[in-house]
């Protein structure tokens, strides 16, 4: 199917930092097939949108995507962000952006309308702060750091021997 290179790409993980991961794998929505990714960051949150027919035609020219959102916490009313269509190496896909304003688990739903029909899906996601936190960054430099020192220590004895 169309969706397997297409999800096979990016990284996968629940809480997470980069890559948009999975959130739908080929479900049914009304008469389409929906898979879908996601990048839930703080600031502009991604979800990028394959839809298909069951029998793996592409779908009509007028179908749209539309990517409804609610906070769990219910801070904010739920708000729709229209899905651009995007031509990529798999196929289409619909590209929506969305504008989350706090961290935590949000609803998400897909509402799909053309000439085929309608349809719906819906998951939820967790919203996280995007970039990568000072900490886990230091983490990520410690054995550099240790190799560098052990290098230095090396030379230096190399030197007193010499």
């Amino acid at each position: 199917s169309l969706a397997i290179p297409w999800l096979a790409n990016p990284g996968a993980a629940l809480a997470h930092v980069g890559a948009p991961y999975p959130v739908l794998v080929e479900q049914a929505a009304g008469p389409y097939v929906v898979s879908a990714l996601a990048d839930p960051d703080v600031g502009t949150g991604t979800f990028y949108v394959l839809v298909n027919l069951p029998d793996g035609e592409p779908i009509p020219p007028g179908t749209s995507v539309t990517v409804w959102v609610e906070p769990e916490d219910g801070h904010q009313d739920p708000a729709q962000y229209p899905g651009e269509r995007e031509q990529t190496r798999y196929g289409e896909r619909f590209v929506a952006r969305v504008p989350f304003d706090a961290e935590g688990q949000w609803q998400v739903q897909l509402v799909i309308d053309g000439p085929a029909g309608a349809g719906e899906a819906s998951f939820a996601v967790r919203v996280t702060p995007s970039g990568v936190g000072w900490l886990a960054t230091l983490a990520c430099l410690v054995p550099f750091l240790v190799l560098g020192a052990l290098w230095l220590r090396g030379a230096q004895r190399q030197r007193s021997k010499a």
